[in-house]
């Protein structure tokens, strides 16, 4: 019944965008290509470039995307986004630390321009309930990323586990970090920060030996970018023998995973390979691979081109702000619906995050 429901979703919005639509829809996106997170910012890039092919070949609709560096600070992010908000532009899509996030919430009231968080999960809706209407996110916010790692411990019927957080995210790792604290049964071991590696480039080593001595069961690492490659490779190297459970990112790459020859590293994402949550999950990740030579699982990639794709299907009516608030959207993770604070419906019937685990060199889908 739900696999009908969606499909019939996407054949209203293939039939409704069979006649092309002649006028440009400029859409703006904040993408990371300096600063900590450049890695993502390819993905992200790549993905975006993709949604404007897709918002053409599927639903007729032209758009044009307008790009700007965000890097990594809030400051660089608000002057990216008011460069996009006088191009122009119906939205601006992206960024991706919480702080960045944040500071952009701010400058969208300000500008009066939409804004749809892409990545970021920091607590947005309180924005929403204060007046500011021209917010929105697509990602999952901080508490869906704790209901994910609490999933995971109950699947792996877990008995303990450790938090290995990253400093420069520590507003979202400690708040994903204390609803696990209070859903799951495991108990916890131990919890450290990993520093940022312009700071102390090798603390990871410290944090990984603290894991190892706590004897958990499963390691829950919060850093999303490069240093969780060299936290992985460094425990494996110590032979610790705790299942690593990462919030996805540069972890969730399967030509890195492959790269590190590990077994049992498992992550959260927004959609996996092999799954199809509607009939756009498997053309976007067989048209990334096909474009850009490389695997598309990555959450910050999959989630930036569906709310390029959310924006597009909204611009359909007269007022965006209106047809975001009460329309349904097709992405490449599932159908897309926003609730009273703006925040994406994720952990309903229709969208719903996934979890893989890395094991003997392939990805196995847990949900």
């Amino acid at each position: 019944m739900r696999r009908m429901f969606i499909f019939l979703v996407l054949a209203i919005f293939l039939f409704s965008g069979c006649a092309e639509q002649k006028e440009e829809i400029r859409i703006g996106v904040l993408i990371p290509k300096t600063g900590e997170f450049s890695s993502a910012g390819v993905v992200m890039e790549n993905s975006a470039k993709l949604a404007e092919k897709h918002a053409k070949e599927v639903f007729g609709i032209n758009v044009k995307l307008i790009f700007a560096d965000c890097g990594d600070k809030p400051e660089t992010a608000k002057t990216a986004f008011a460069y996009l908000s006088q191009q122009n532009v119906v939205a601006v899509v992206g960024a991706y630390s919480s702080s960045q996030a944040l500071a952009v919430a701010d400058s969208a009231m300000e500008l009066k321009k939409v804004y749809i968080a892409s990545v970021a999960s920091a607590d947005l809706e309180s924005k929403v309930k204060a007046g500011n209407r021209f917010v929105f996110r697509n990602a999952y916010n901080t508490s869906y990323w704790g209901v994910l790692a609490v999933e995971f411990l109950e699947i792996m019927n877990a008995k303990s586990y450790f938090l290995a957080g990253y400093d420069p995210l520590r507003t979202f790792n400690a708040a994903m970090f204390n609803l696990i604290k209070n859903s799951t049964k495991a108990e916890l071991k131990g919890e450290d920060w990993i520093k940022s590696p312009s700071v102390a480039p090798e603390d990871y080593k410290r944090v990984v030996e603290k894991a190892i001595e706590s004897r958990a069961e499963v390691v829950v690492l919060g850093d999303p970018g490069p240093t969780s490659v060299s936290f992985v490779r460094e425990f494996a190297m110590r032979r610790g023998n705790a299942t690593i459970y990462s919030v996805g990112g540069t972890l969730a790459l399967p030509q890195v995973l492959k790269t590190l020859n590990v077994s049992n590293v498992a992550f959260q994402a927004a959609v996996l390979e092999g799954q199809e949550k509607t009939n756009l999950t498997r053309k976007y990740f067989e048209d990334y691979k096909a474009t850009f030579g490389e695997d598309a699982n990555n959450y910050a990639g999959v989630l930036t081109y569906d709310a390029i794709l959310i924006v597009a299907q909204a611009s359909k009516g007269k007022d965006l702000i209106e047809q975001l608030e009460k329309g349904s959207f097709v992405g490449a993770a599932g159908i897309y619906s926003f609730n009273e604070n703006h925040q994406a419906n994720w952990g309903s019937e229709k969208l719903r995050g996934s979890i893989g685990i890395y094991r003997d060199g392939k990805i196995e889908i847990l949900t």
